[in-house]
């Protein structure tokens, strides 16, 4: 097996340390971060060779695949005695919905609203009511989210908040450490640190192309279990992943041959 350059290298190993590999998630980034822009759809022998490359068995692919079916996720066809897969229906959109969240653009945000939490307050309750734009909550009490944009969920606990849009002057390290829900700041570290070693890479097409997809898979995963990407604190260490990934994106394109509109991702910062 040809040597990897060391990012990459750490990239697979990352992969297996964390236990039983969910290959079924592995394969649904392959068809969101490479097949989808490109036509939507990828071989079983490509995805093989994909695989291998991150050292995972074939049987193992197969059977993951099964279960992506078996689920509704993705259709299959074949050709001669080659097969073919993509997203279904249901999951491109599924795929559409998370792509918002896992390739959206840094954003910088000046001004912050802060509401406290009444001490009976259900923050699971909370989080549920918000699901899909939720708050930061910091300390266990202290609700945060943007002046521009209030999370719609957020409206019916309007009369059980105490808000006020001066920020805080001091975050002590006791609220930084209790920050609902917890943070991995495991996986934000590893995209953190080999997105900085990755300045000016030097490696081949298919290690590019390892290299962006193995980043996107800890990102997405990352993301998508953690919604708040954006804090009123310093150094946050999602938002620092989040702008290091959209640094290095467009040269992973480039040098991985990716179809010219993967670029765009991650592509500007906004307001």
């Amino acid at each position: 097996m040809t040597e990897q350059p060391a990012p990459l290298a750490q990239l697979i190993e990352h992969l297996h340390a964390q236990g039983r590999l969910r290959v079924w998630s592995v394969i649904v980034t392959i068809l969101g971060e490479l097949a989808e822009p490109e036509g939507g759809e990828i071989s079983m022998s490509a995805l093989l060779e994909l695989c291998a490359a991150l050292e995972i068995e074939p049987q193992a692919v197969r059977t993951a695949m099964s279960r992506l079916s078996k689920d509704g996720l993705v259709s299959g066809r074949r050709l001669g005695r080659q097969a073919f897969y993509r997203f279904s229906s249901a999951g491109l959109e599924q795929y559409h919905r998370a792509a918002r969240r896992i390739y959206a653009a840094p954003r910088d945000i000046a001004q912050w609203c802060y509401g406290l939490i009444g001490p009976d307050a259900d923050l699971a309750q909370l989080q549920k009511d918000s699901a899909a734009d939720p708050p930061l909550i910091i300390g266990a009490r202290l609700v945060c989210w943007p002046s521009a944009a209030m999370p719609e969920g957020l409206t019916a606990w309007l009369q059980r908040l105490v808000v006020f849009d001066s920020a805080p002057s001091v975050f002590p390290d006791w609220a930084r450490s209790q920050v609902f829900p917890a943070l991995s700041a495991e996986s934000c570290g590893l995209i953190l640190r080999l997105c900085d070693a990755l300045d000016e890479p030097v490696m081949t097409a298919p290690q590019a192309r390892l290299t962006r997809l193995l980043l996107v898979h800890y990102w997405r995963r990352l993301v998508l279990r953690y919604p708040t990407i954006e804090a009123p604190l310093d150094n946050w260490p999602v938002a620092r992943a989040h702008r290091a990934l959209a640094r290095i994106y467009p040269q992973l394109v480039q040098l991985s041959g990716g179809a010219p509109d993967c670029a765009t991702r991650f592509h500007c910062i906004t307001k």
